[in-house]
């Protein structure tokens, strides 16, 4: 290129994008870690002020294409201007002074964004497709640890993409990512100073359906006073008028088109579905086909939605609509509600009919089949129909479908008000739903009663399971069952009977049919969430959170309130099991927020979960208020009011307390429910908190039907510490020797190889360590004092050794040169010191066997880390969670005057960059590739001339096309060789010139 190249390109369009008061995307921070990064998405998604927003200077710089870049040395002068925003891009420019091509200015761009881990933003990227760019692309995404944006508004079909593909390192992003969720749409109306309803943000989302651009406008709007977010339920009536918004659709998608697409754009807005057939007949289009087609390709927002059907935004559709008069409006929906009646589609037909005015049809397909939408989920459309009706046009069968949605929709209060107006029949039945729905069985025995009075004799089988559900709801599962036996093999009635792992298969088996499609939601009936609880109850964590997780998801689709806080307060059961207290109290505090807007009911769990977390704090005065609370919410609930007493019980225990009155009421209303486990798990910690006691024969084979008790932290478990629960197993076994084989698994599962002795049980753990620094500590606390430093020397002496030592050897490893009465008095007190710190609170030996041979006792409360450290490894390399580990451990080792300790350090810092490489080879041969170049720089930071590492680095950077990347590893490696007085040896130096990586 020539000297003058900068008049080539234009800082102007070099410049990051000024944004203010964005909102950070959640879609684009996990694909910041991507080598390179694609978005398409078209006008108005926001792409390049969520790439602005996210990234900072100084790493990062911006370039913005026009038609001019399609000429490589226009892209070459753009970049070297732009790569002046990262430090030391000045000087890339040189490479173009000296006349360098652009590939080769690329090429440097690359390996600055290398060096640098910086980003490189190429917006209006649709610009780059021109085959003559392909060189230059090339050279710039092979960036190693740089990273490149591309940001286009059209699909991107570059061959040079293919490779960083099958690599793995090309994340893409499109319209449906960057869409706002729901949760993003309440976040950027606060930011504007709006606080919506639930049920206004849901239509609000449902009008743009995320559209960035449209939920800003919006917002504006809203702000501005020009538009009530409550006057948007129904778009189809054709109220909602955001004028700045709709100019800009105008100029987006009208403009463009032919005059003949325009018109059938707008005579067709005023259905939401759109086939030739409708059109054909409705509108006398003849050439419906074709032109529906040619909508679809030409990137506006007309969609297909299946065969043959398309649909186009509802923003879209609502400013058409306006552009039609009302006359003619109602005339083409009059056609379309017959010709949707004629062809058996009443959902359709409904929404036709009230865009044309025919309230009185419209409300008799609602009496004909609401119910049944309702059944399939369909709770929005029910609801947003019954609103457009006329309110005196509302018979009692309407007035029972109102109560039936806002039911549906956890809006129960407002449901009562609405039933109220329904026949005496219909009103006590969905009283008696509203019990069953929010688990209130008080609340519904009276309804119960009038209804059996009501009811013809057809119905009152209904009524029978109606109020057996009731009593389940209550704890009396004996009488429930007697009036309808097929509850014995529900999920409800096996977890309330103490039935687990039968509920959890129950559960399990049920969840798949729950999961996607349209219905409605179940409340504390939803699979997902009635496992996330067995699965706490059982102590599996993992599952329980996972479970919750998907839970809240499936809450948010299903836009249920209820859902939401019950699987909120499920995830806080979990992260109380896994002893994650802080993330417990902010999810039942989440909880209890959404709970209190719906039924009094759904706030039990998050206050028992915080009623737990005040206990185990120690604060038994809140532990006590909040279980008051929650207690007067049971509404009649004989098992809920049992699990509240044995939670607040157990928070009592795990704080160091006793709470004997609220065991007590737990047994009596278990007792009430003949639930077994919860009979046994308050059995269990009341032996728990008497530690004189001695265990009865029945509690020691009840707990051996329910082992998680004190196997795993449970939501049950007596304590969530293993080392707390390992004393409680001792004094249960002690007493009962033939019980010994049953129970010795609780043992293993503890970490014993047989029923551990009461002494040996400290009811704590301790970690002796030795890599890094020589320290003991004490669960939960700080490192120990140590009140002599040759007790460090000991302590490490007695890790390298692990079989133990005579105590001769010992003292004279420690005293060499020291008279024999002075070195036996010196050891003798080093001993002592060691024994002070690492047995205190614990009987004497529980760790250090001690006489004449000194051993450290293996044991589960005894964690030694380089015990540990050598059995990752010695492992087999590709062993499950390997890899992981040995990246956590450190690379030094105590500094010791003791040879034996100094040898032992040898050795460790030999083994660690070898296993690291052991691991890196087995990733790369199972094509993992990050794991692969995790393993060997690590293995290379520790030892930089350890060549299987090495190649292992270089062939996982060419096999992602970062050849420059490959060519950096091998000439470090030589450096590190060259210090050594060695060369790289021939299998390295063969894999760098059969690879051609040089440039």
């Amino acid at each position: 290129m020539t000297a003058n190249w900068r008049v080539l390109g234009s800082r102007r369009r070099t410049q990051l994008p000024a944004v203010h008061g964005v909102l950070p995307r959640d879609c684009v921070r996990p694909a910041l870690e991507s080598q390179v990064l694609v978005v398409v998405a078209p006008a108005g998604y926001g792409k390049t002020t969520a790439l602005a927003a996210a990234l900072t200077p100084p790493h990062v710089a911006w370039l913005t294409l026009d038609a001019d870049d399609i000429d490589p040395q226009v892209l070459a002068a753009g970049l070297a201007l732009a790569i002046e925003a990262l430090p030391d891009g000045a000087a890339v420019g040189a490479v173009l002074d000296a006349g360098a091509t652009p590939q080769r200015l690329a090429s440097r761009v690359a390996e600055l964004l290398h060096e640098l881990g910086a980003w490189l933003v190429i917006d209006e990227a649709q610009h780059l497709t021109s085959p003559l760019l392909a060189p230059v692309l090339r050279e710039l995404l092979d960036c190693g640890s740089g990273h490149v944006a591309l940001l286009s508004r059209l699909p991107l079909p570059l061959s040079e993409l293919a490779p960083l593909e099958a690599a793995g390192v090309v994340t893409y992003l499109s319209a449906a990512d960057l869409s706002f969720t729901p949760q993003e749409m309440g976040t950027l109306f606060a930011l504007q100073g709006l606080s919506p309803s639930s049920a206004e943000l849901r239509l609000a989302h449902s009008l743009t359906e995320g559209w960035p651009i449209a939920a800003r406008f919006l917002g504006q709007a809203v702000v501005q006073g020009r538009v009530q977010l409550a006057d948007l339920r129904d778009l189809d009536q054709g109220q909602a008028q955001l004028g700045t918004l709709f100019t800009y659709l105008a100029q987006e998608v009208l403009g463009p088109l032919a005059v003949p697409l325009q018109a059938l754009l707008t005579r067709s807005s005023v259905f939401e579905e759109l086939t030739p057939d409708l059109l054909e007949e409705v509108l006398q289009e003849p050439q419906a086909a074709a032109w529906l087609e040619a909508l679809s390709s030409s990137g506006t927002f007309l969609t297909r939605a299946g065969q043959g059907v398309y649909r186009a935004h509802p923003l879209l559709r609502a400013h058409l609509r306006g552009l039609l008069s009302p006359d003619e409006a109602q005339q083409i929906s009059g056609l379309g509600a017959a010709y949707f009646e004629r062809t058996g589609r009443p959902r359709r037909a409904l929404a036709a009919h009230l865009m044309a005015g025919h309230t009185a049809r419209a409300a008799a397909l609602l009496e004909a089949y609401g119910a049944e939408w309702l059944r399939l989920g369909r709770v929005n459309l029910v609801q947003s129909s019954l609103a457009r009706l006329p309110k005196g046009s509302f018979t009692p069968a309407l007035q029972a479908l109102l109560g039936d949605t806002l039911r549906l929709s956890s809006q129960y209060e407002q449901a009562l008000t609405a039933y109220a107006g329904a026949d005496p029949l219909s009103r006590a039945l969905g009283e008696i739903q509203v019990a069953l729905d929010t688990v209130q069985p008080d609340h519904a025995w009276a309804a119960l009663s009038a209804a059996e009075q009501l009811a013809a004799p057809e119905q009152q089988d209904l009524l029978r399971r109606l109020r057996a559900e009731n009593l389940l709801n209550a704890g009396r599962l004996m009488e429930a069952v007697a009036l309808e036996p097929s509850l014995a093999e529900g999920i409800r009635y096996a977890l309330r009977s103490g039935q687990v792992e039968q509920a959890l298969a129950l559960a399990q088996s049920a969840i798949a049919g729950e999961q996607g499609g349209a219905r409605a939601a179940q409340n504390h009936r939803e699979s997902l969430l009635l496992a996330s609880f067995l699965h706490s109850v059982l102590g599996q964590w993992e599952e329980a959170a996972g479970l919750a997780r998907e839970g809240l998801a499936e809450g948010t689709r299903l836009e249920s309130p209820f859902v939401q806080a019950l699987a909120l307060a499920r995830l806080g059961h979990a992260q109380q099991v896994a002893g994650a207290h802080a993330e417990a109290e902010a999810n039942y505090n989440a909880a209890l927020g959404l709970a209190r807007g719906v039924t009094g009911r759904l706030q039990v769990e998050p206050l028992m979960g915080l009623a737990y977390l005040a206990g185990a704090r120690g604060d038994h005065e809140r532990a006590a208020r909040l279980h008051a609370e929650a207690l007067a919410q049971t509404g009649g609930d004989q098992y809920m009011a049992g699990l509240l007493h044995l939670t607040t019980a157990l928070g009592a225990l795990q704080g160091g307390g006793a709470a004997p009155a609220y065991l007590d009421a737990a047994d009596a209303a278990f007792a009430v429910c003949g639930d077994t486990l919860g009979q046994t798990a308050v059995a269990l910690a009341r032996f728990a908190s008497d530690v004189a006691g001695r265990a009865s024969r029945e509690l020691a084979e009840s707990v051996l039907k329910y082992p998680f008790l004190l196997g795993r932290a449970s939501l049950f478990s007596p304590f969530q510490e293993r080392a707390r629960r390992a004393p409680v197993l001792s004094r249960l076994a002690a007493p009962w020797p033939d019980l010994h084989a049953g129970l010795r698994p609780l043992a293993a599962a503890l970490g014993y190889s047989q029923i551990p002795a009461p002494q040996h049980t400290p009811g704590f753990e301790v970690r002796a360590g030795v890599l890094g620094r020589a320290e003991i500590v004490r669960a939960g606390e700080r490192p120990a004092e140590w009140s002599r430093a040759k007790a460090r020397e000991l302590l490490a002496l007695l890790v390298v050794r692990a079989e133990g030592l005579p105590r001769v050897a010992a003292q004279e490893a420690l005293f060499p040169d020291a008279e024999a009465g002075i070195g036996e008095r010196n050891f003798r007190v080093t001993l002592h010191a060691l024994t002070s710190v690492l047995e205190e609170g614990a009987e004497g030996g529980t760790f250090l066997e001690r006489g004449e041979w000194l051993r450290l006792r293996p044991s589960p409360d005894l964690r030694v880390d380089l015990w540990e450290a050598q059995g990752h490894l010695s492992a087999p390399a590709g062993t499950a969670g390997r890899l992981d580990a040995l990246l956590r451990l450190p690379e030094r080792f105590y500094d010791s005057d003791l040879p034996e300790v100094q040898q032992a350090a040898a050795a460790y810092t030999a083994a660690l960059p070898e296993a690291l490489a052991e691991e890196a080879q087995a990733a790369l041969s199972g094509r993992d590739l990050p794991s692969a170049i995790r393993a060997a720089e690590r293995s290379l930071s520790l030892d930089p001339a350890h060549e299987p590492a090495a190649r292992v680095l270089m062939s996982a950077h060419l096999q992602r096309g970062n050849a420059a990347h490959a060519q950096r590893v091998y000439a470090a490696l030589s450096a590190a060789l060259e210090q050594l007085g060695l060369s790289p040896l021939p299998e390295t130096a063969a894999l760098y010139r059969a690879l051609g990586v040089g440039r």
